[in-house]
């Protein structure tokens, strides 16, 4: 995903947290919003990139002049003795005799030293490896952004899966408790046996335990969303059972080898796998540059001033240096680590080549699962529509056989409990076909956050969390 993508998704979060109570369900933009300040995958992948980034300005930075400055101060005490030579026939007051004891000098001195390398095989092949592992971590970091808005979309909906299970679980529950009370009341009159009574009573037991059931699943779900935004959710955005899909799919986005065809042009993993092979062969040239010589510029200026007595005064002893020059660094022996590092990078750069083949192969492994993925759970929303449909007509059926007598309340309750789970049914095959699609773009390396709100669109404000409320 762009840059320019995540931004929009920034700056949308921040009205949204503007619009005050007006917004008061929380939608997929707003949780996508959180996991990006939150998620520490995200986070973690933005370091990674930086830290590449880094590297490759300080591999740079090995070409390019480097530039110092040195100081020093001192003061330097020396007790000086002159010795006449024997049998010198010298005599009366003369040098030897005047200048012996102890004199102090002050020194101080300034240089400014410069290197610029002219040839250096090994640095310039690190710069290249450095930046190819640069561009690595970039697709990582395209993977990871992609990869949020998959986690983002596959937690949301399973709190909504978890809520919606829940309502059906407690709608069930509801609808075999009245049925229970007219099995109740009808055995009071005389006019059922006690056996629709008990088998209400048991279909009304089961209900519980399918209650409780979804109660924990619900609560695990809201823990997940928990720790990939850092918030707990509020109220969240949902559908209708007719919810309508996003989008309808062109004859394009059915072609299973288009889609292939984009993932391997695409695909942040295999950009990634393959910058990876070869900044492991640009380690490789920069290792057999360990045999070949370095070739530098080195210029330097430099002020040395010293401050001594003579005589009864004192005098400064100034020194200037300019020097420009050309070095020459040749390595004779290493004790053969310059080879083992050269089939070490050559070991290592075979790895990055089998990892790339590797992720091709996984990338086709993975489009063409999240194709099956789409297309089954297009299916599925059309199968599920119709028995929605036909399990209308089926309880409308079971009602009418019981008022005639030719039904009992079971299948009632049978029908009843069907229509709502098949209800259920209807918007978790809805959230499978989202995640679906967004899982495949993802596999193509073409997600980005146009595709998260165009589901986003298809939400609506919600009620209070089924968790909240009072039991039902």
């Amino acid at each position: 995903m762009r840059r320019g993508a995540r931004a929009i998704a920034l700056a949308l979060g921040a009205m949204l947290v503007l619009a005050g109570p007006a917004q008061a369900a929380q939608n997929l933009l707003d949780t996508y919003e959180q996991a990006l300040r939150n998620d520490p995958d995200l986070l973690g992948a933005e370091a990674e990139a930086g830290a590449a980034g880094a590297r490759y300005r300080r591999a740079r930075g090995q070409l390019l002049p480097q530039l110092s400055a040195s100081a020093s101060y001192s003061t330097v005490t020396q007790d000086q003795t002159f010795e006449r030579p024997e049998n010198d026939g010298a005599t009366g007051a003369d040098f030897f005799a005047t200048d012996d004891g102890a004199t102090t000098s002050d020194q101080q001195s300034y240089s400014l030293d410069l290197t610029q390398p002219l040839f250096n095989w090994r640095a310039w092949q690190e710069k290249d490896a450095a930046d190819a592992e640069r561009a690595a971590a970039r697709a990582s970091l395209s993977v990871a952004e992609q990869d949020l808005i998959v986690r983002v979309a596959r937690s949301y909906f399973d709190v909504l899966a978890a809520r919606d299970a829940l309502r059906a679980a407690r709608e069930q529950r509801r609808s075999i408790r009245r049925q229970l009370d007219r099995a109740e009341a009808a055995y009071s009159a005389g006019l059922e046996p006690i056996t629709d009574q008990q088998e209400a009573r048991s279909s009304l037991d089961s209900a519980e335990v399918d209650a409780i059931t979804a109660e924990n699943e619900l609560a695990s779900a809201r823990d997940a969303l928990i720790a990939l935004t850092g918030r707990s959710p509020s109220a969240l955005s949902g559908i209708d059972v007719d919810t309508a899909v996003p989008e309808a799919e062109s004859p394009a986005q059915r072609d299973r080898e288009a889609w292939l065809v984009t993932a391997l042009d695409r695909s942040p993993r295999i950009a990634s796998a393959r910058a990876s092979w070869r900044a492991a062969r640009q380690r490789i040239a920069a290792e057999r540059g360990g045999h070949l010589p370095t070739v530098d510029l080195v210029g330097s200026i430099g002020r040395q001033e010293q401050l001594f007595p003579i005589g009864g005064g004192q005098a400064n002893l100034i020194d200037e240096t300019r020097s420009i020059g050309v070095q020459l660094q040749m390595p004779l022996f290493s004790g053969g680590a310059t080879r083992a590092a050269v089939a070490e990078a050559e070991y290592e750069a075979e790895q990055a080549r089998l990892d790339l083949i590797a992720a091709r192969r996984q990338l086709i492994i993975d489009i063409n699962d999240a194709w099956r993925d789409v297309d089954a759970t297009r299916r599925r929303l059309a199968a599920l529509e119709r028995a929605i449909d036909s399990g209308r007509t089926a309880l409308e059926a079971a009602r009418a056989g019981y008022r005639l007598g030719n039904r009992t309340i079971l299948d009632v309750i049978d029908a009843e409990i069907t229509l709502v789970q098949r209800r259920a049914d209807r918007k978790q095959a809805w959230y499978d076909h989202a995640l679906a699609r967004l899982e495949l773009r993802a596999a193509a390396g073409v997600l980005g956050f146009d595709a998260l709100a165009r589901i986003n669109a298809r939400l609506h404000g919600a009620p209070a969390m089924a968790g909240d409320g009072a039991r039902g």
